[in-house]
């Protein structure tokens, strides 16, 4: 796997794997209407806007040259949020999420927390399986509906 960090060339490409990926991800757990009004385009949007503040990079994943998945931080205070990571369905399993995490735990120094849906247990096993803790911290999100989110933080 290789992880590079996305340049403004990288936005149609970004956008579909972004969309695609979170649609899969969150099909069940949050409502098809909602699911269903994601577009690549937005996403496309979302990732030109987000690239000029200096504090957000976007990671690009790929597997023998192809796009595989996305990851979005925010870095700030020696505090680094992974706001996303999102990996396309096929390559679900693989082993890239884990290789990322490591990848972030050696390239980036400071303190490293996301936030989950509560709902979303897969993705709790996976965090907390590559070293993340619960902090006890929650908050609720607007996705359709209103969801929990629970902050966790990486123990080193």
């Amino acid at each position: 796997m290789r992880v590079r960090i996305a340049s403004r060339e990288d936005a149609d490409i970004v956008g579909k794997v972004h969309s695609d990926a979170w649609k899969s991800a969150y099909r069940g757990i949050f409502s098809d209407e909602y699911i269903d009004s994601d577009t690549a385009s937005k996403r496309r949007n979302e990732f030109l806007d987000s690239v000029q503040d200096d504090t957000c990079t976007y990671f690009l994943l790929e597997e023998s040259d192809q796009a595989a998945g996305i990851v979005k931080t925010h870095e700030s205070n020696n505090t680094i949020e992974i706001e996303s990571i999102y990996i396309l369905s096929e390559f679900r399993g693989t082993g890239i999420g884990r290789q990322f995490i490591d990848f972030i735990k050696e390239e980036r120094a400071g303190n490293i927390f996301l936030w989950v849906l509560e709902a979303n247990t897969n993705a709790r096993r996976f965090y907390e399986k590559n070293g993340f803790v619960p902090t006890g911290d929650t908050r609720t999100i607007t996705r359709g509906g209103e969801f929990k989110q629970l902050r966790y933080e990486l123990r080193r």
